[in-house]
């Protein structure tokens, strides 16, 4: 008898699904013809060899995504139930640095509130700064400096100081889908890119990310600490941090929906029905990246998302 590895995930797609292993960081993207057997066998997660296709099971077995067992211990191996838990209310603060005020009172957030991420946007030397005001603090754990300035990326990374260059690049594309098991599981249920982030612009004004466009208050104010403790447990705050993927209309069509970090603001149509104003660079209905070879976008194949309804000519 044989079992299905823990460390597989299967997440089907419109046109094309995703076969993963966390183990070993192997993607296979595999047409939706040939993923009902394979569909099968994560249901029944036991299997005897002769139940299998001789060219999938020999598959299966050569990338270490099955394994060897006895019918009578099976019960040992129960099914994992992938919940997403977190003991920081907040895992990222953001920063748009602007002076040297607003970076002492975002260590002060971070501190306070136990934040374990801080990402920090600018182009002036200031690492020294952030040095010397983290090193007798346990939160933020870590920092990272993104910045475009040539001569700040010429210098090594310190201890729980990472300089990274800026990306330019759209939010979500080919090179930014991420095999991690943490991600998956998260994006099971949550938003990936919304859900547990603050972010504190250059002049000082509290929001979700930086695309949100509700403000929560400035950190001008009085007793900002406790203000920010007091809002970010609030429905309005956490407005985006349970739309999932399987909620919005394109998305859920997408074999990439558990691997990507998608920065684009959703918006609800009725409970439970969510779209965006932007298409995503990638479109499931045909199994293309924009810029690729035969690539078109989502509307031209006649498929509206908007706030009033979403329509497809495709069966879906």
């Amino acid at each position: 008898m044989y079992g299905i590895s823990s460390n597989i995930t299967l997440t089907k797609g419109y046109r094309k699904s995703i076969l993963a292993n966390f183990g070993s960081r192997d993607i296979f993207h595999i047409n939706n013809t040939e993923v009902k057997e394979i569909a099968t066998l994560f249901e029944q997660r036991f299997f005897e060899k002769e139940e299998v296709s001789p060219e999938l099971f020999q598959f299966l077995y050569d990338h270490r995504m099955i394994y060897k067992t006895q019918k009578k211990i099976q019960h040992h191996f129960p099914k994992i139930n992938r919940i997403y838990e977190s003991r920081h209310t907040i895992e990222f603060l953001i920063l748009d640095y602007s002076n040297d005020t607003t970076l002492q009172k975002a260590i002060e957030i971070c501190s306070a509130i136990r934040i374990p991420n801080l990402l920090i946007r600018g182009n002036k030397n200031i690492i020294d700064r952030i040095r010397n005001s983290i090193s007798n603090l346990s939160y933020p754990e870590s920092v990272t400096f993104i910045t475009s300035n040539p001569s700040l990326l010429k210098l090594k990374n310190l201890f729980r100081i990472v300089i990274q260059e800026e990306d330019i690049q759209s939010f979500v594309n080919r090179d930014t889908i991420d095999l991690n098991p943490i991600l998956f599981t998260e994006s099971l249920s949550y938003h990936t890119y919304f859900h547990k982030k603050i972010y504190i612009d250059s002049n000082g004004f509290v929001k979700n990310t930086p695309e949100s466009k509700e403000v929560f208050l400035n950190i001008k104010e009085s007793n900002f600490i406790e203000k920010i403790k007091n809002i970010i447990i609030t429905k309005e705050f956490r407005k985006y941090w349970k739309v999932h993927k399987d909620l919005c209309d394109i998305c859920k069509h997408c074999e990439f929906r558990h691997m990507c970090v998608d920065n684009r603001i959703p918006f609800q149509r009725i409970p439970k029905e969510w779209y965006h104003e932007n298409e995503c660079t990638y479109n499931p209905f045909i199994s293309k990246w924009q810029g690729e070879k035969g690539y078109q976008s989502i509307k031209s194949l006649g498929i509206r998302s908007t706030k009033d309804e979403f329509s497809s000519p495709l069966k879906i």
